[in-house]
C-alpha cells in the first residue's frame, strides 16, 4: 500500500537514512519519468522499510509521507510493484513483479519503477484494470488489491511481448489461464479469489463471456456484443511507459569475479552477499551488516551456458530465468524422454514460490539455504535427483562436487562461493547412447497446503527410473533407479538409495513394490519435533507406490489380493501431460435473482471506492496533502501529544472490536 508521491516512489520509505563513509547515489525513474537522486543512504534500506527511524534526511522527510509497516516476508503480494531493467546484452527490457518489501533500495539502481497508482489514479484518470477489479465486485477492505492490480500489470505488460497472433479489438494476449495464474501468491483474506480471477480473465483473448461471474457492467441475458461494450476499455500498448529511453545509457558498473574471490580472500567482517535479499523473509537478520555485495553485477556469475554435457547455471540467475532456461532445452531436446525430464523439472520450479519471489530470488540463493540453513527446498531435492553438478570456490581454487556432497559438507564460509550449477545431459548421466531405446519414467510430486505460492511443502519426491521389457517373461525391468525425497523434517534432502539397490535388476511386480514400500518407510523419517511425522512418511510411500501403480492391470487380482500382469509402458508423450495442475479454482456460478421491490439493494452495484483502493489512492480517510492532491492513510496522520484514539464504555457497543476504531473516526 502507498501514497501517490509526485515521483510514483511505491512504498520508499526512507526511515533508516543514516550517514555512510562512502556516498552512494541511486537513480530511480519511475512511471511518471521523474527522477529521485539520494545519497548518503543506508545498503541495507528495504523499498518498504520497517524499522523505526534512527535519522532521516529532512529533506526527504518533508517529500514523504510515511506508510503503515509492510511484512518484510514476501508471503502477502501486497507491496508488489512493476520492475524493469535493461539488459544491454539482449537490448530488451525485462518487466518483471518484485515484492517491494525485501527489494533491497541501492539494488534497483538504474531500473525503473511503475506502481499502481503510476498506472491510473485519481488524478489521471484510472487504468481498465482498476475498473474492472471494482466492477467485479474484487476489492473489500482494499489492503491486497493494490499488489493484485499489479501483478496483473505485469502479465499484461509481458504477453504483449509475444508473437502474433493478434487478439480480438479491446483484449490483450494473455490466455485466461494465464491471466487467472496471475494473481498467484497475491493473499486475500476476505472477498474470495472469484470476483479477482474473474476481473483478470475479462482481459484474455479466449475469455468465455459467460463464465465471468456477477458484475456491475451487464445484466444477466445481455448479449455478447452488448457485454464486450460495457467492460472497460483496454488499449494494447497503452499510455504508460515502464521504461523511459534516456536509462537505457545510464552506465552500470560491474565486478570482476577475480577480483571480488580476492577481496573475500583478504576477509571482511560485516559483509553481507545478495541477490535478491528474498531470504531475508525466512530468515530475519539479527545483525547489521556495513556493506552489501550484489552478485548480479559479477557477469560470470549471471551466465547461462548450453552444450552437450548439459546446461550450466550462474548462481546470480533468477529462479525465473532459471526456468525459462530448462524450457528453452525441453524445446531442444534431441530425446523425447529428455524434454520430458527438463519439462517436468521446470513445472516444479513454477510451483515454488510466487511469481514475485521467483523474480527476486536466485537459483545460488535457494541452494545455499537449504546447504547452510537447512531450508526445505524443493529445488534442492530435484538437482539431486536429477544428478547436477556445483562448482565452488574456495579461495583462487574451484571444485566441482555433486548435489549430494556439496549438501552434506560442511556449511559454506565467508570464503568459500557457489559459481554455478550444472543440470547434465540426461544421456550422459544415464549413460545411453544416442541410437538406444529406452523406456524413461520421471515424476515429480509436491505435497504443499496449497499447489502453488509461497506455502511450503510437507514432502517433496523425485522418482526416475529405466524401465525395459524382459526378454524371458511378460514382465518389467528396473533398472537406473534415482529417488530423492526432501522437506520432510530433514537437514538436507536425501537419495533412497537402499531402495534403488533394491529395485535394479528385478522384475517389477507387486511384491517388489510392497518389499521397496516398507524399506522407504524405514527411511523416509522426520526428526524429532516434526509436525505430522507420520503423514510426511505416509506422502512419501504414496509417491513410490503412485509412481509404479500405473504399469498394473488393475483388474486382474490373485486370490491374497495381489495383482497380476502388466499394461503397456507408459510412453514419454503421455507423461508430458500426467500430473498437469489443474484449473487454480473450482468452476461456479452465481445465480442473484433481482428484486425491483426493494430497489438498489441487490443490484450488482460497484463499490464507490474501490477503484481508488485498487490505485491506491485512499484507504481508510480521506486526509490530502496540500502538495501531492492524494490521500494518506490514517497511520501517517502524526498523532499529538496525548491524544486519545480510543476509549471503552461500559455499554456493550464492541464485541470483538475489529470495527471499532473506524467507528471513532
Amino acid at each position: 500500500m502507498a501514497n501517490y508521491l509526485n515521483f510514483d516512489i511505491y512504498d520508499l520509505q526512507l526511515t533508516n537514512l543514516i550517514g555512510n563513509s562512502q556516498l552512494r547515489q541511486l537513480l530511480i525513474s519511475t512511471a511518471n519519468w521523474s527522477i529521485l537522486v539520494v545519497e548518503d543512504i543506508d545498503c541495507s534500506l528495504e523499498l518498504q522499510d520497517r524499522r523505526q527511524p534512527r535519522m532521516m534526511n529532512p529533506d526527504l522527510a518533508r517529500m514523504m509521507n510515511i506508510d503503515r509497516y509492510p511484512t518484510t516476508q514476501g508471503g502477502c503480494g501486497a507491496c508488489v510493484v512493476l520492475l524493469s531493467k535493461y539488459n544491454p546484452v539482449l537490448d530488451q527490457v525485462d518487466d518483471f513483479t518484485v515484492s517491494s518489501c525485501l527489494t533491497l533500495l541501492c539494488s534497483i539502481n538504474g531500473c525503473s519503477i511503475t506502481t499502481t497508482e503510476g498506472i491510473g489514479n485519481t488524478r489521471d484518470g484510472f487504468h481498465p484494470i482498476h475498473e474492472r477489479f471494482s466492477g467485479f465486485h474484487a476489492s473489500q477492505c482494499g489492503f491486497c488489491t493494490p499488489g493484485m492490480c499489479m501483478s496483473l500489470f505485469s502479465a499484461l505488460v509481458n504477453a504483449e511481448k509475444i508473437p502474433p497472433p493478434e487478439p480480438p479489438l479491446g483484449f490483450s494476449k494473455l490466455k485466461v489461464s494465464k491471466a487467472e495464474k496471475a494473481i498467484v501468491g497475491n493473499l486475500c483474506r476476505y472477498t474470495g479469489y472469484h470476483p479477482m480471477a474473474n476481473a483478470c480473465k475479462s482481459f484474455g483473448a479466449d475469455v468465455d463471456m459467460e463464465d465471468l461471474g456477477l458484475n456491475s457492467f451487464w445484466r444477466k441475458g445481455d448479449s455478447k456484443d452488448v457485454k464486450l461494450s460495457s467492460l472497460p476499455s483496454y488499449k494494447r500498448n497503452g499510455d504508460v511507459c515502464t521504461f523511459p529511453q534516456f536509462l537505457k545509457s545510464e552506465n552500470r558498473s560491474s565486478l570482476l569475479l577475480a577480483s571480488f574471490l580476492l577481496w573475500m580472500e583478504m576477509g571482511v567482517d560485516r559483509v553481507k552477499v545478495v541477490v535478491g535479499n528474498t531470504g531475508l523473509g525466512y530468515y530475519k537478520e539479527v545483525e547489521s551488516y556495513d556493506k552489501y555485495i550484489d552478485l548480479r553485477y559479477i557477469p560470470e556469475l549471471s551466465m547461462i551456458r548450453r552444450d552437450d554435457s548439459g546446461i550450466n547455471i550462474g548462481v546470480a540467475i533468477t529462479i525465473s530465468k532459471a526456468i525459462e532456461a530448462v524450457k528453452e532445452c525441453n524445446q531442444h531436446g534431441f530425446h523425447i524422454e529428455e524434454n520430458m525430464v527438463y519439462k517436468k523439472i521446470a513445472d516444479h520450479m513454477e510451483k515454488v514460490a510466487s511469481g514475485f519471489i521467483q523474480n527476486s530470488a536466485s537459483l545460488g540463493g535457494n541452494l545455499v539455504m537449504a546447504q547452510r540453513n537447512h531450508f526445505p527446498s524443493d529445488i534442492a531435492t530435484v538437482l539431486l535427483a536429477v544428478g547436477s553438478l556445483v562448482n565452488i570456490m574456495n579461495g583462487l581454487r574451484s571444485k566441482e562436487l555433486t548435489m549430494e556432497e556439496f549438501l552434506r559438507r560442511p556449511e559454506l564460509d565467508s570464503k568459500s562461493i557457489l559459481l554455478s550449477v550444472k543440470i547434465q545431459d540426461w544421456n550422459r548421466l544415464m549413460g545411453i547412447s544416442s541410437g538406444t531405446r529406452m523406456n524413461l519414467l520421471f515424476e515429480t510430486n509436491r505435497a504443499a497446503p496449497q499447489p502453488l505460492g509461497n506455502a511450503l511443502p510437507y514432502l517433496n519426491a523425485v522418482l526416475m527410473a529405466e524401465v525395459s521389457h524382459c526378454t524371458t517373461s511378460n514382465g518389467i525391468i528396473l533398472s537406473n533407479c534415482r529417488f530423492a525425497f526432501g522437506a520432510y523434517g530433514t537437514k538436507h534432502p536425501l537419495r533412497a538409495t537402499k531402495v534403488e539397490e533394491f529395485f535394479t535388476g528385478k522384475v517389477l511386480s507387486v511384491g517388489v513394490l510392497y518389499e521397496a514400500v516398507k524399506l522407504l518407510g524405514a527411511i523416509v523419517v522426520p526428526d524429532d519435533g516434526t509436525s505430522n511425522p507420520a503423514y510426511r512418511s505416509s506422502l512419501a510411500v504414496g509417491f513410490l507406490f503412485e509412481f509404479f501403480s500405473h504399469l498394473f492391470e488393475a483388474n486382474v487380482e490373485l486370490p491374497d489380493g495381489y495383482m497380476n500382469g502388466y499394461s503397456p509402458l507408459l510412453s514419454p508423450a503421455k507423461q508430458l501431460d500426467h500430473g498437469k495442475i489443474p484449473t487454480l479454482l473450482s468452476s461456479s456460478m452465481q445465480e442473484v435473482e433481482l428484486n425491483r421491490q426493494y430497489h438498489p439493494v441487490g443490484d450488482p452495484i460497484a463499490k464507490s471506492r474501490a477503484t481508488i483502493q485498487a490505485s491506491c489512492s485512499l484507504y481508510v480517510i480521506s486526509y490530502y496533502d496540500a502538495h501531492e492532491r492524494e490521500a494518506v492513510y490514517v497511520d501517517d496522520i502524526p498523532s499529538p501529544t496525548n491524544c486519545l484514539h480510543e476509549a471503552s464504555f461500559t455499554v456493550h457497543a464492541s464485541q470483538c472490536g475489529f470495527c471499532t476504531p473506524g467507528m471513532f473516526f
